[in-house]
């Protein structure tokens, strides 16, 4: 069986139930399946056989260039269905990730009672510029995002440090063991 996801899900919870949702309202079309990176990994419980399900299981693929070629991404909460709303691509949520319930998508999950109507613009700001809190590189100081783009475009980002790659190198190490605290 399939572990739930319990963050944001609604009465779908699992992949299993995420594929036969989207493939019981639409029987006809193409089906592509994308597994979560963390689950791929064996970071996360979720592994599933989309076989029937799905016509197309593609773990690998770069999730940008997906989006540029699908009609539509269902998801529980997943922050793909974010990116496909900046693309233009319509979203069906099953779940009430942080974009859905704006009368952006088509939401068949739970929704907060104080979510409204917004636009996209109006959510891509809170999303990216007014929740945030920014970090600059360069001058270890809290900024506004207008100057982390500027160190990107720059590449004035200094190369991390020693401690950095140690961190690296235990996550690494560690994440064989997920299992044991998940």
């Amino acid at each position: 069986m399939t572990p739930p996801c319990t963050k944001g899900a609604g009465a779908v919870r699992t992949n299993l139930g995420l594929l036969q949702a989207v493939r019981a309202a639409h029987p006809g079309a193409v089906v592509i399946y994308k597994p979560h990176p963390d689950v791929v990994a064996g970071l996360r419980p979720g592994a599933i056989t989309a076989d029937g399900l799905a016509d197309l299981t593609l773990p690998a693929a770069d999730p940008a260039a997906l989006l540029a070629t699908v009609d539509a991404v269902w998801t529980m909460t997943s922050l793909l269905g974010f990116e496909a709303l900046v693309r233009g691509v319509p979203v069906t949520c099953l779940g009430a990730p942080f974009y859905a319930g704006w009368g952006l998508t088509t939401d068949l999950g739970p929704i907060p009672a104080r979510r409204g109507q917004v636009d996209l613009a109006t959510l891509v700001h809170a999303a990216l510029i007014a929740y945030p809190r920014y970090w600059d590189p360069v001058s270890r100081q809290p900024c506004p995002a207008e100057v982390v783009l500027d160190r990107l475009a720059q590449g004035t980002i200094p190369p991390p440090g020693p401690a950095n790659r140690l961190v690296a190198k235990l996550q690494g190490r560690f994440a064989s063991l997920a299992h044991l605290w998940r």
